[in-house]
């Protein structure tokens, strides 16, 4: 299969959850971080890290990393993604790490990780998939928190 038509079966499957809800924000962030662990071979973690009170804690996660669980404000890629409010991928050794923060206006929520191997395979198309994650998360938090 190839990679675009692969991120748009992501896109539909997760896409369908969304849709039925029903106000757990929760379930729509484990099956989507499930379903890019599940599908995608290369990416060996993903996760979703929530901003709660002055760090990042994860709160869902699929595959292994040596990210910590909790991660103070100030610290790490975390962080920085934060300050940007933007996308931060980086190579860290044989490995890309992708943060990618979403909002409920100009309050940060928490943030997309993504760490895939080798180096090279997360590139725009995937990159592209975890903003419109993001931004999906951004509109079904303003759903459920209403």
């Amino acid at each position: 299969m190839r990679k675009a038509d692969l991120l748009d079966e992501l896109r539909a499957d997760i896409g369908v959850v969304s849709d039925k809800l029903e106000g757990e924000i929760h379930k729509l962030y484990e099956f989507s971080i499930r379903t890019l662990y599940d599908k995608v071979p290369e990416y060996c973690f993903a996760g979703i890290y929530l901003a709660d009170q002055y760090r990042f804690r994860c709160v869902c996660h699929a595959g292994y990393s040596s990210l910590p669980p909790v991660i103070r404000f100030g610290e790490g890629l975390h962080s920085v993604a934060a300050a940007r409010g933007g996308v931060v991928r980086e190579v860290v050794g044989k490995r890309t790490e992708v943060y990618v923060p979403f909002y409920r206006g100009h309050h940060l929520i928490g943030e997309i990780v993504v760490i895939g191997e080798p180096q090279d395979c997360i590139d725009n198309e995937d990159i592209d998939l975890f903003c419109e994650l993001a931004s999906l998360f951004e509109s079904k938090g303003k759903e459920c928190n209403s």
